[in-house]
Order: C-alpha cells, then structure tokens, then sequence
C-alpha cells in the first residue's frame, strides 16, 4: 500500500543542493578529457545544482539524479554517510547499528523487490517515466522500511544468531596467509550472540546481502542533510550529516557526494544564473512540486562505460579517435560519434537553467 510522505503542500519550500561526481583516481589525461569535451570545469568533475521540494525522499530524489546526469535507472542505487559519520552513529557495533534500523539505516532483509518497489517502467519515453518519479505529491510503497517492520525484521535477525563462530577479518586472514600460517579457511576466534559483536566481526562471520549502511529511502533529504549553518544536535537526531553518498551500478561504481548550500550566492556571483532565474526556479518548486536544476557543470553520461573514468576514455575515442586507433579493437564510424556528440550535449537539461525536465 502507498503512504503518503507528506499532505500538506503549503509546508513545502525550495532546498538547494549540490551535486557533485567525482573519482579520485582519474589519470592527467582522463582529466584532460573531461575539461576538454566533457566541459568539466575543473576536469575532475561532473556537478548540478538543483532546487528540490522539502518533502523530497530519498526515494525520488534517486530518479531526479538518473535524470540529471543521463543515466537509465539500469542498475542498483543507494544512499549512504560518510563512513566516519557511519561510525559514529553505530559506534562501530551490532547493537548501535540495531538501534538505528527503521530510524536510519534499512533493515537487514531489505528486498531488492521492496526497495524497487515502483520501478515499473516498460516503454516510452524514460525521461517522461523519470518525471512521474521525481514530482510531488511523494509516496513510499515500500514495506520493509516502515519503522515497527524493520524492528521485527532486525529482531529475527538477532534470534536467528543468539549464539554463532565468530571468524576473524578477511584482512587478519591474508596477513597470516603472507605469512604462511593460514589454512583453507578463517580462524575462529570464539562463540558469541550477535548482539554482542562489533560490526566489523559480524561482517567476517556472516554475510548480510545489501550489508549495513543503506539509508531508508523514506526519509527526506532536507531532514537527513544538514546545511552549511545547521547544528548537527545528537539530541534531536535529525540531521545528521552534513553529506550524503548515492551510489549507482556497483559494477561502475558511481558515486555522487550531495551536499545542502545554504543560498545561491556562489552561483550568483560566478554569473551562472540570475535573480530572476532563481526566482522563476523557485515557483516552480513550489508550483509544481518539482526539483529544477539550475546549473550543470559537465556533459551527460551514459550507462555501462566503466564509471567516470571509463567514461572520460570513452571520450577521447568519441574525440580523438584517430589518436587512438592502434590501441582499439574497434572504432567506431563518424556518423555514429556524430550521434554520440549530440546525445552527451543535448539530451534532458540544456547548459544553464532547464525547466522542460
């Protein structure tokens, strides 16, 4: 059954946040690539900022990122802390994170099912399928997630394993394997209740399938993100990190850092957009209860091409592929790259400020 996030429209005001995609092992060359033809400013990236609802879930900010950056909703997403804030919130234990399931983090039998729940696209044009997804009224039809549910889930977890081997780390193991002390399988150190282990020991002793640190897709990204002048109070929770990580295809290995701007300014002042621009944005925010993306910094990318560095490669044998020829075992045609030049520099939101998305 679908559950409405929030009823009330007159609540609702704009929110700015930026996006930001990078890849800290890009080469000097793929950086060149990404300034060059992906229009990268900086080459190390590929940004939007964007004006979203303050109801917006995580759930559908999801579909206003694949969207944004020209994806298709191919492959498996989720949104997570960074780990140090991960780590503080849990303490690095089983019982820290149990206490934090239903609250903040998805429960252990998270279904891919229940998480995908209204990824129902079948034909016709994705971008306006996306649309559908990304605006407002919002709804969460999942399960799982429902606070009393993750509980009960968690709760059968722990009565599952009240007493389980608790093996030593992949990393412990290879170091007594370098030193030829290893045998065929991990060394048990003791017997323990789940609840009891840190989570770090119970990832060497069983394997939880979408692991520990996927954030519920019902909570609002307003509420999770702090912005540059919030307090991040441990008393009231809420908010409680000041960036959030969305991964996408954990072949290629997407990952986008979000962060909450309090105005703006900086886009102001770097003349990427106007007063006007802004305010137009914000009604239709609030008018139509939409994100609008009001700069993009970088082409769009596409599916499948090896992350953004296989996709800064990809480039230059879209550009320059002449160059590149002796190392290919294919290349492709010039009306080909014609198409793929106009799709990377055309397709969704123009350069500046769209509003047809």
């Amino acid at each position: 059954m679908k559950n409405l996030i929030r009823g009330n429209k007159d609540e609702i005001t704009p929110v700015y946040l930026h996006l930001e995609l990078k890849d800290e092992y890009l080469t000097e060359d793929q950086e060149r690539m990404l300034k060059r033809y992906g229009e990268s400013l900086s080459g190390e990236t590929i940004g939007r900022d964007i004006l979203i609802p303050s109801d917006m879930p995580l759930h559908n900010l999801h579909y206003a990122i694949q969207k944004l950056y020209g994806w298709q909703n191919s492959h498996l997403r989720c949104f997570r802390l960074p780990e140090e804030v991960y780590q503080k919130l849990t303490g690095g234990t089983v019982k820290g994170w149990t206490d934090l399931v239903g609250i903040l983090f998805q429960p252990p039998s998270e279904a891919e099912e229940d998480i995908f729940w209204d990824d129902d696209y079948e034909k016709g044009s994705i971008n306006a399928w996306l649309k559908k997804k990304y605006t407002g009224p919002y709804f969460y039809g999942g399960e799982l997630e429902h606070p009393e549910i993750a509980k009960r889930d968690m709760q059968q977890l722990m009565d599952n394993f009240k007493m389980l081997d608790v093996k030593e780390s992949f990393k412990d193991y290879i170091a007594r394997t370098k030193k030829g002390e290893a045998k065929e399988t991990t060394k048990t150190l003791r017997k323990a209740p789940l609840i009891e282990l840190t989570l770090e020991e119970m990832n060497s002793s069983i394997i939880i399938e979408g692991g520990t640190e996927d954030l519920l897709e019902r909570l609002e990204a307003s509420k999770v993100l702090a912005g540059e002048d919030e307090v991040l109070d441990e008393k009231t929770f809420f908010p409680v990190s000041r960036e959030l990580i969305y991964k996408y295809d954990f072949g290629d290995n997407w990952t986008i850092t979000i962060t909450k701007r309090n105005d703006c300014q900086d886009l102001l002042e770097s003349g990427f957009v106007s007063h006007e621009e802004i305010a137009y944005a914000n009604e239709i925010v609030l008018n139509e209860h939409r994100p609008v993306c009001i700069h993009k910094d970088g082409v769009f990318l596409l599916d499948d091409v090896g992350g953004l560095s296989g996709f800064a490669d990809f480039l230059g044998t879209v550009y320059e592929s002449e160059s590149k020829k002796k190392g290919m075992s294919f290349v492709p045609g010039p009306r080909a790259l014609d198409g793929v030049k106009k799709r990377l520099r055309l397709k969704g939101y123009c350069s500046g400020i769209e509003y047809r998305g």
